[in-house]
C-alpha cells in the first residue's frame, strides 16, 4: 500500500509540476506494434524514464571525472563500480524510453530535483580536485542513489508496463548497491 501511494504522489507532484509529458496523440494510423508498446505505458512510467534517463546520464559523467581528480584510490574505485553499472542501465533505459516513443531531450534540464547531478554541479566538480572533489562526489553519487531506490518503488508500484517496472527492480538493486559501494566519508 505504501508504494502505491509513493507512486501515484510522485505522478501527480511531477504532472501538477508540469514535469511529466505524454505524447500527444495523432490521427488514427495503421496499427504498428511501436503504438501498441507505447498504449503499455502508463503516466508513471512516462514520468519514471523522462526523470531517471536524465538522472544516469549525469551520474555516470560525473563518476567518469574521477580518474583525473580524485586523491582517493577508495573513490576512485567506487566511483567506476558506479559509473559501469549505470552505463549498462542507461542502455536499457533509453532503449525503454524509446520504446515509449519519448524524445531523448532532458524534460528536466536546469530542475534542481533530489539525486540529480545538475550541470552546475559537473561544472564545480571540474573545477575541483583532491579531498574536495571526493567530497562533493561522493555527496552527489549518494543522493543519485538513494533517489534512484525511491524511485524506483513509484514505479514498480504504480507502473504500467511490465518491462519497464522490471528495469525498476533493477534499479533499485543498483541504487541500493551503489550506496553500500560508496564510501561512507570522502
Amino acid at each position: 500500500m505504501r508504494r502505491r501511494v509513493l507512486g501515484a504522489v510522485a505522478v501527480v507532484a511531477l504532472t501538477m509540476g508540469g514535469c511529466a509529458t505524454t505524447a500527444p496523440a495523432g490521427p488514427p494510423a495503421a496499427v504498428n506494434q511501436a503504438a501498441i508498446d507505447q498504449a503499455a505505458f502508463n503516466p508513471t512510467d512516462v514520468a519514471w524514464l523522462q526523470l531517471v534517463v536524465p538522472m544516469t546520464e549525469n551520474a555516470v559523467t560525473a563518476a567518469r571525472l574521477a580518474p583525473e581528480h580524485t586523491a582517493s584510490a577508495e573513490v576512485r574505485s567506487a566511483a567506476d563500480a558506479c559509473a559501469g553499472a549505470q552505463e549498462r542501465l542507461l542502455a536499457r533505459l533509453r532503449a525503454a524510453r524509446d520504446r515509449a516513443g519519448l524524445p531523448a531531450s532532458d524534460v528536466h534540464g536546469g530542475h534542481r530535483m533530489p539525486g540529480m547531478v545538475t550541470a552546475a554541479d559537473l561544472v564545480a566538480l571540474r573545477g575541483d580536485r583532491g579531498a574536495g572533489f571526493d567530497r562533493r562526489l561522493v555527496a552527489l553519487l549518494r543522493a543519485h542513489a538513494a533517489q534512484l531506490v525511491v524511485l524506483a518503488a513509484g514505479e514498480q508500484a504504480s507502473g504500467a508496463d511490465a518491462e519497464t517496472r522490471e528495469l525498476a527492480r533493477e534499479v533499485d538493486a543498483e541504487g541500493t548497491r551503489e550506496s553500500e559501494v560508496l564510501p561512507k566519508t570522502a
